[in-house]
């Protein structure tokens, strides 16, 4: 299955035009003057981008939760004390490393860092010997799509050297079980804009009850606090449509999940699935969600139980703590086996949960 799901994407980008950006970028270390005319060209590119454009006000609430490049960085994007995301303990290293995982065609990672650099420059200079350097690692299981994406961005990527930072397409298949050290440890920040939502629509469950987490979720998400650093209160970013997303919601591996929604009505463009791959892509629904994942040092991914109970197990013995009646009087002679542990946890937890406290 997995070759096959390789075997699509391959030839789905080779079909794909392939756009240099030599003449637009040519300038990426010494960004042109106006921030919005220069996200604006971004989101002209022929590749399709998933889920909503890469306008500014997108670009900058991401950015946001970034850890400050320096003491102006909560000036810069916004970081209000209500929107503010904890920075105490971000590491000393002169470096900010981020990884994206399953980029596809999009340039997502570009316009962030093209952000960044223009604001750079905007604001006070300091010396370069005492600026952070950003390092951004563009990610996708396609050799078709990295190759693409080298290709087109290859002025940009050559530009930007000079000032000491960097953009780099790799190769990476983030559920790989015990996969890619190199990675181990490396990153501040890690961006997902649609493979955690791509993953979620391939999971099935083939068995009734077997798990309330779709099992592709738990080696990726092994594998993302793998790749966060320790120590500074490193972050998973993700760009979403879903309001919930429950297996990022219970797994132990993050200390806190932020859920922040953005208008789409107030970003430049329209919001689509894939830009430019259909003209009835449009989506009806008026936000998108970025989650802000901290990572749990405290969590071994090698011996810990990745996900948190619900709380409302659907076990004999366990109790409703306003009516005192048991799963076991619940269920009454049903077998629990016939409809699914999932099925009666759930109604376990609707009673639990709005039980007004009257037993009959």
């Amino acid at each position: 299955q997995k070759n096959k799901t390789k075997e699509y994407w391959n030839t789905f980008y080779l079909e794909l035009p392939s756009t240099n950006n030599a003449n637009r970028f040519a300038t990426g270390g010494n960004p042109s003057s106006s921030a919005n005319d220069d996200d604006t060209n971004i989101n002209r590119s022929s590749d399709l981008e998933w889920i909503v454009p890469n306008s500014l006000k997108l670009l900058n609430t991401v950015l946001s939760l970034f850890p400050p490049s320096d003491k102006s960085a909560g000036e810069i994007f916004d970081r209000t004390p209500q929107n503010a995301s904890k920075v105490k303990g971000i590491h000393d290293s002169t470096d900010v490393n981020v990884l994206e995982i399953g980029c596809g065609v999009s340039q997502l990672s570009l316009c962030l860092l093209r952000r960044l650099l223009l604001t750079r420059q905007e604001t006070a200079p300091r010396p370069v010997h005492k600026r952070k350097k950003y390092n951004f690692v563009s990610t996708d299981v396609s050799l078709v799509c990295v190759e693409h994406n080298r290709t087109r961005d290859d002025a940009f990527i050559s530009s930007v050297k000079s000032a000491g930072d960097n953009l780099s397409y790799e190769v990476l298949d983030v559920v790989k079980v015990g996969s890619s050290p190199p990675h181990t440890q490396q990153y501040d920040v890690i961006l997902d804009k649609g493979t955690l939502d791509t993953f979620l629509f391939r999971s099935k469950r083939t068995k009734k009850g077997s798990s309330s987490h779709p099992p592709l979720l738990t080696p990726l998400l092994n594998n993302l606090h793998r790749w966060l650093r320790s120590g500074c209160e490193a972050k998973y970013i993700i760009i979403s449509p879903r309001s919930k997303i429950k297996s990022v919601r219970d797994f132990r591996g993050f200390d806190s999940v932020r859920r922040i929604r953005v208008d789409t009505a107030k970003l430049d463009g329209d919001l689509v699935l894939v830009k430019g791959n259909s003209k009835n892509a449009s989506l009806s629904r008026s936000e998108v969600y970025l989650y802000e994942c901290i990572k749990n040092d405290c969590y071994n991914p090698e011996k810990d139980v990745p996900y948190h109970s619900s709380g409302y197990d659907a076990k004999d013995e366990s109790t409703c703590t306003k009516c005192g009646m048991s799963f076991k009087e619940f269920r009454g002679n049903v077998d629990v086996r016939d409809q699914g542990e999932i099925a009666w946890a759930r109604r376990w937890k609707n009673h639990s949960v709005h039980c007004s406290g009257i037993t009959k």
